[in-house]
Formats: C-alpha cells, sequence, structure tokens
C-alpha cells in the first residue's frame, strides 16, 4: 500500500535538511581547523585531476589510471572543475566536495528512515560520514576520497532495503547506477556483491534486482581489471603476513578515535610504573567483530542481519586495501562509520523509548568529548601551498619563461618528489603554453 503523500514530502524535506547541514558541517570543520582552508586549500588528487583535464582533455583524463586503479567519480567532477578560472579552484572543489557529503548524508538518512528507523537514530547515520572524528584527520570535504562516501552509502542502500522497494524498476535502476559508479571509483565495491547475495537469499529483495546489480557491479570491476593491467606505474602490492599483523593491531587504536586521545600503547604510569597492552587485543577485537556479523546474519531478522552486514562489510573494506598495501588511516574511514552506524541502529529502540532531553544530553556530551577532533587537522587544513601563491609562483614563473615546464604543487605539498611517482597525464608536470592559456 503506497504511502500518503504528505508523510513521503515530510521524509523528503527532512533528508534535504540533514543533507543541507552535513554540507554546512563539512565546511565548518575544515574553516575550524584553518580559517584560510576554503580558499588557499586546494587537496592533492582535487588539484591534479583538473590539472590533467587542462593539459590533455577531459576524455583522457576521465579513464586515466591513478595509483593503478580507475578513480571514476573525482575524475568526473575534475571535468567541472577545469571548466573555472584555475584562481577559483580552492573554493570550487570544496563546495563541490560539501555538496557530495551533503548529498550522501541526506541519502543516507532517507534510506534508515524508509527502512524504519527513528529520526535520531536515522540522523546519528546519515551524520555521522562528516562528524566522526576519523574523518577529520584527512578525508574531509576531499573530492579524492569521496569513495568512503559511496562505499559507506552503497552498503547502507543494501544492507538495509525496504521490502516494497525494489519491487519497481525505478529503485532497483537508481541503486544499480550508484553501484556502478562505486565500484567503477573503487574495486573495494566488489565486497557490495557478498550483500546482494545475502539480501537475496534471505528474500529480502528480488532475485530480478539481484541480477541487475551484479551485472553492473561485474562491469565495473572488469574495467578496474583493464585499468590495473594497462596502467603505466600499476599499483604495488605488498601483501604479507607483516601487513596483515598491522591491520588487525590498528583496529583497536582505529575504534579508539571515537573518544579522542584514547590510544592503546605501552606507557609508564606515574612515571613509574611499565603498564602494556595485551598483545592480542587487535585479534580479539576482529575476531568478535567478525563472529558478531555472522551470527547476526545467520540467526537476525532485517535489523540484525542490516547490523552484521555492517560489521562484516566494515571488516572487509578495511581489510582488503590494508593487508595489499600496508595500513593507512584513510583504509579505516570507511569502517568506522559502518561500525558506528551499526550501533546507532542497534541502540534506535532504547532511543525510542527515552525522553527527548535525556537524548539531547547525551548527544551534548558526545559533542563534547568529539569536540577536539572536531576542527579537522592541521594536517587537512593548512593551505601548503596557499593556492592563490602557488599558481601567481606559477604564472610569474612562465611569463618569465614562455618555453618552460613548470611543476605545480598541491596541499600538503603534494605530490612528493615532484610526482615522481605518477605518469602523464596525471602528473604536476605544466607546460607554460597551458599557463598562458589561463592568462588568456
Amino acid at each position: 500500500m503506497p504511502r500518503p503523500a504528505t508523510r513521503v514530502s515530510h521524509h523528503v524535506l527532512a533528508a534535504a535538511g540533514v543533507g543541507v547541514l552535513a554540507a554546512l558541517i563539512s565546511l565548518a570543520r575544515l574553516w575550524l581547523g584553518n580559517h584560510a582552508a576554503l580558499t588557499e586549500v586546494v587537496w592533492a588528487e582535487d588539484g591534479v585531476f583538473p590539472l590533467c583535464v587542462e593539459k590533455a582533455g577531459f576524455a583522457t583524463c576521465l579513464l586515466d589510471p591513478f595509483a593503478g586503479y580507475l578513480l571514476f567519480l573525482p575524475r568526473l567532477v575534475a571535468g567541472f572543475v577545469a571548466l573555472l578560472p584555475v584562481e577559483s579552484w580552492a573554493v570550487a572543489t570544496n563546495l563541490i566536495a560539501a555538496v557530495l557529503a551533503g548529498l550522501t548524508s541526506g541519502l543516507a538518512f532517507g534510506t534508515m528512515r524508509r527502512f524504519g528507523l527513528g529520526v535520531v537514530s536515522a540522523g546519528i547515520v546519515g551524520l555521522l560520514p562528516v562528524v566522526a572524528p576519523v574523518v577529520g584527520f584527512e578525508a574531509l570535504n576531499a573530492l579524492g576520497s569521496s569513495y568512503m562516501l559511496l562505499l559507506y552509502l552503497s552498503v547502507l542502500v543494501l544492507a538495509f532495503p525496504a521490502r516494497d522497494t525494489f519491487e519497481r524498476w525505478l529503485p532497483i535502476l537508481g541503486v544499480a547506477a550508484l553501484v556502478l559508479l562505486t565500484t567503477l571509483t573503487i574495486p573495494t565495491g566488489g565486497v557490495l556483491i557478498g550483500i546482494m547475495l545475502v539480501q537475496a537469499i534471505r528474500r529480502s529483495v528480488p532475485w530480478r534486482a539481484t541480477f541487475v546489480w551484479l551485472a553492473v557491479v561485474a562491469l565495473g570491476l572488469v574495467a578496474q581489471w583493464l585499468t590495473a593491467v594497462n596502467a603505466a606505474k600499476p599499483r604495488a602490492l605488498l601483501t604479507s603476513r607483516e601487513t596483515f599483523d598491522a591491520w588487525v593491531n590498528a583496529v583497536p587504536d582505529t575504534l579508539l578515535t571515537y573518544w579522542p586521545g584514547l590510544h592503546l600503547s605501552e606507557y609508564t604510569l606515574f612515571e613509574v610504573f611499565p603498564v602494556s597492552p595485551l598483545g592480542i587485543t587487535g585479534a580479539i577485537v576482529v575476531l568478535g567483530i567478525l563472529l558478531g556479523g555472522i551470527v547476526l546474519i545467520v540467526r537476525g531478522g532485517d535489523e540484525r542481519v542490516g547490523i552484521g552486514v555492517l560489521l562484516l562489510a566494515g571488516l572487509a573494506i578495511g581489510a582488503i586495501p590494508a593487508i595489499i598495501g600496508g595500513p593507512n588511516n584513510r583504509y579505516f574511514v570507511v569502517p568506522l562509520l559502518l561500525w558506528g552506524a551499526a550501533v546507532a541502529v542497534s541502540l534506535d529502540q532504547i532511543i525510542r523509548r527515552s525522553r527527548l532531553w535525556v537524548v539531547a544530553c547525551v548527544i551534548a556530551a558526545i559533542v563534547v568529548v568529539w569536540w577536539p577532533a572536531i576542527p579537522a587537522s592541521q594536517f587537512r587544513s593548512t593551505p601548503a601551498p596557499a593556492w592563490s601563491a602557488e599558481v601567481a609562483r606559477v604564472e610569474a614563473s612562465c611569463k618569465a619563461d614562455p618555453a618552460l615546464t613548470e611543476r605545480i604543487q598541491f596541499t600538503p605539498y603534494w605530490p612528493p618528489n615532484w610526482g615522481d611517482a605518477l605518469s602523464e597525464p596525471t602528473h604536476p608536470n605544466l607546460p607554460c603554453l597551458v599557463v598562458w592559456s589561463w592568462l588568456g
């Protein structure tokens, strides 16, 4: 039975409100980290991708490998950024990144409300991509990190399907577009196959929808494989027991970022008493998440299965890149978001039964605990170099010698070694002929 139009419109307005709030929070955290960030920071890939378009054209750069794989969404956005005056790239990339964050949060909120979650719990799930402390380290408001938003939203949509949603082709095709975009942007999107099969076997999603989604994921993975095997500089695979152990041991400390300042390490209490954490803490935590996810999927109802999917998807999405390439803070962002969402869903009934003032006090306490980590990190928000100064430097250099090839840098003094790890056309080499086109 279709829902009343007024109820649907209220949900849409609420989702839009969450999206706008998320976009503002994303920008505000960057601004709090450094007041010049919004106008002077062009972050790493967010700059080199439109620079590629300036040099080689949109079509060429859209499919050019980066780090050995296809990074479709940031490349797509770079085509629009490159149409703008180069002096405005900092403002443009930051605003577009905030819009993407807002869209993700709004859609995540709408997904959870349609599944049946309460407003507060759905709001927490929706806002996590912009409020979680770990995001502020490096991933916040960065176009190059938009694959994290895609993975988060794709997992939520598949983990919590409203049973009547996928009886119609329009939502089926909408999810197909999302998972295709996700897989074309990051190979880890292959993890979505497992979620699709779980929901189809449980009959939470019709098989016809599952077949469509599996087909588009396969298409995306083939595109990623072709990109990887033809990359001028393939991604180095460092899989070993050491990288596996490093990932396992890093999981507890990354979880503790939800209480900024806490971490597991050996220390001397009161400068007298040595205290060491249990060496297998990481293994215990990982095993607990793994077993908990399996039990919830095997024995749970719709909500518990969704929670189990979040737990296992977080493990897989974090483990795959960390094990093949070594631990990196970026590889733990999506897992922490999914695990945080799992906690919010688990507490939904308790939150619904609680008085409003109690919920407000708990949220206020979380804000207080998180506040030291709310401003984006100095690494993420400090102009290094300031974009206006870098543009002025390059233009002055090219005016002095039009035959020169400059090398432009983006924050944080990226790429290292002047781009030796990159290959043309996605490279900071900048012929002054291109610069002269900027000058008109």
